[in-house]
This record gives C-alpha cells, structure tokens and sequence, in this order.
C-alpha cells in the first residue's frame, strides 16, 4: 500500500514540527507501508496581502494570518494534486489541513493532526488578535478538509470533540490515536530501572521543558518549587526553553535556557535531565497535546500537568502522572509530590507504570500500526 504523505515543509527533516511529521512518517513506513513524500513548500497569497496585514495591525490590533487563507491553501493543494499525478497513491495523509484543504483527487483522504482551528481560537494565545476575515478562512479551510476527508485521526479526544461540535463531523469519520514520542531511541527497560533507582533521595527535582512560558505555565512552576522550598524541602527546578529575566536568581532554581536538539550534546542534556528528574512539570494553560509527555514516560518520568485541552488523553491520573484543574494551587502540587516521594515504593510503582504507558500506547510504532490498520480498511 502506498502513502502519499504531504506537508507544506520537508517531512524528512527531523528539525520540522519538533520532528513529528519525520517520526510518523518513519514509523508509516516501518510498518510496512511504502511513503512516497509530497511537499507543497511554495506558498502564494492574494495580491496586497502584506499591505493589508500592515493596516490592521497598526490600525486595529488584529493579525491577518498567511497560514489561515484560503488562496494559499488552494495552492497548496493544488501543489500536492500536481505531484499526484507523477505517482500511484493508494491513500493521502497529511497531518496539516493546509494541503489537502482543497485537494481534488479520487484517492480517499486521511488527516492526522492534533487540533483544528475552532478549538485554538480564544484558546491559544496566538490566535486571540486573528481578524475576522481570517478567522472565516479559517474556519472555511478547516471545514473543507474535513468535508474532503475519508477519515479523520486526532491525537486527543478534545481534538475528537471539536470536530464533532465546532465543525459537525460524523462520529463515523472520526479516530483517536495519541501521537509517540519523538526519539531517535528510547532508553531500554533496564535503563530505566536504573535511571529510577538512582534519583536523587535528597533533593525534589522538577523539569520544565517548554518555549512557550506563559502558555506552558512556567511561572505557575516557579510558584511550586517556591512553595516546596518555604516548606522546607531541597527542591531543584530546571527550566529548559525560555524564562524571562524577570523570576531573577533563586536559590531553587536553575536555568538552563534553550538546548538544542540538533547537537549531540544538547540530546544528551535532555536525555539526561529526564532520566535525573523526579518530575515533568507542565501547568500549562493551553495545550492541544504535547509530545513531551511520551518523551517523558519513555524514560519512567511521571508529568505533573493540568486538565486543559488535548492533555487528558496523554496523561492519565495516577497511571503515569496527574492532572490538575486550572484553579489548583501550589500547595495542591505540593502535597502530591511530597505524599507520593514519602513512600518510594509508591513513586516507583508510578514511574513503570509511566514506562508502561510509554511502550504499551505512547509511541509511535503502537500508533502507526494502529493508523496503519485504518488505512488498509479504507
């Protein structure tokens, strides 16, 4: 069976999209199905665009958004149906509505993605200043994807729903299969073993892994790990991406700014704070459903989260982490770490079964094989 896999950038460079749509597609083809790449890379916008974009930023605070117009998205697609017809493809998947937003081909159509449009809107805060014009393309790409599509996949059941209520897609159509964990390789079962048997007894380690503070909840991070240590634990909270220079230098705190995944070192960095850390901490106050969860558990690292968006499907309570509600506080964070570290046969047991969830369901050899089923029945 053949996939033509479309996307608006090259797939099989790892550094796209965090590298979601390389390990998908990798994991597609170790599956047994055969990829064949379609990248509809050049993008065109109606005459005036620009100067447009200029006016309503400057004279009504809105952003008239390239990614969300109709003109580029028929382009796109039309991109993708001219180098359709060079190859025989069985299916075409793409995890972006973009390309086959208004794709005309007698191939059924698949769309594997996290979130649709809709559901970002007032939710993320990059989407809170979109125009009313581009919020009516927007929502007018999605809905054409999602009428053009045989099959829909979400990574969550929030993403699930939106489809079902913002847009009035049949249930019919519609799958959920959690997205993997970008690695090149996981760690083994006795790796982790170790990495659990070894973390520090003495200090409560936390990680914040995000580049989006505000939206990812890091200063909701720095409240716990203050709270911790006016309670008088030895905490140490790592934070990795982006801090502002406004939490200044504390004595629970270390910053290690953005780490780069392209360099052996920087890898090496990150595989090692997840194997240390007691904790991936993650209040965030919007999230679709971020992959750095499966990358967590992989190494037996329970995720202290919350109960917004796409994240519930991801982390399950007390299976492989916890999820708070947006009102809970510090103290609320506390008192779960420090009940659950006081008894360690009780935090181990909850790493492996992270570790579980990691090779049982978090991964993207589990996904794509159940992807893959779905494709060979259309």
């Amino acid at each position: 069976m053949q996939i033509a896999y479309t996307t608006t950038f090259n797939a099989r460079d790892v550094h796209n999209w965090s590298g979601t749509p390389y390990h998908m597609s990798h994991a597609l083809a170790q599956s047994g199905l055969r990829i064949e790449y379609i990248q509809a890379a050049k993008r065109v916008l109606p005459p005036f665009f620009k100067a447009k974009q200029v006016l309503k930023k400057y004279l009504f605070n809105q952003r008239e958004s390239p990614r969300f117009n109709v003109t580029a998205a028929k382009h796109y697609s039309l991109q993708v149906a001219n180098q359709l017809q060079k190859i025989k493809a069985d299916v075409i998947l793409s995890p972006l509505i973009n390309p086959i937003a208004y794709l005309e081909t007698k191939s059924p159509i698949v769309l594997w993605t996290d979130a649709l449009y809709s559901a970002l809107l007032g939710f993320y805060p990059d989407f809170a200043a979109h125009s009313t014009e581009s919020v009516n393309q927007g929502n007018l790409i999605t809905q054409s994807c999602l009428g053009r599509c045989k099959l829909a996949i979400f990574s969550s059941d929030w993403a699930a729903r939106s489809a079902m209520e913002l847009y009035g897609l049949s249930r019919d159509k519609i799958h959920v299969v959690p997205y993997g964990a970008n690695l090149e390789a996981a760690p083994t079962q006795q790796e982790v073993n170790q990495f659990i048997k070894e973390r520090d007894s003495k200090k409560i380690r936390l990680l914040f892994l995000a580049k989006s503070w505000e939206r990812k909840g890091g200063d909701i991070a720095v409240s716990i790990a203050r709270e911790l240590y006016s309670a008088g634990h030895a905490v140490e909270l790592t934070l990795v991406g982006y801090a502002p220079k406004t939490i200044g230098n504390l004595p629970y705190v270390t910053n290690l700014g953005f780490i780069s995944k392209q360099t052996n070192i920087g890898k090496a960095k990150i595989r090692s704070l997840l194997a240390q850390s007691h904790f991936l901490l993650l209040p965030s106050r919007a999230d679709a459903c971020p992959m750095v969860f499966a990358e967590a558990n992989a190494f037996g690292l329970p995720c202290l989260t919350t109960y917004v968006g796409g994240i519930a499907t991801a982390v399950k309570n007390n299976v492989n982490g916890m999820t708070f509600g947006l009102d809970a506080s510090a103290h609320d964070y506390c008192n779960y770490i420090t009940n659950l570290l006081a008894n360690q046969n009780h935090y181990q047991a909850l790493c492996l079964s992270a570790l579980n969830e990691y090779q049982t369901r978090l991964n993207w050899q589990a996904a794509t094989q159940e992807v893959g089923k779905l494709l060979r029945e259309l």
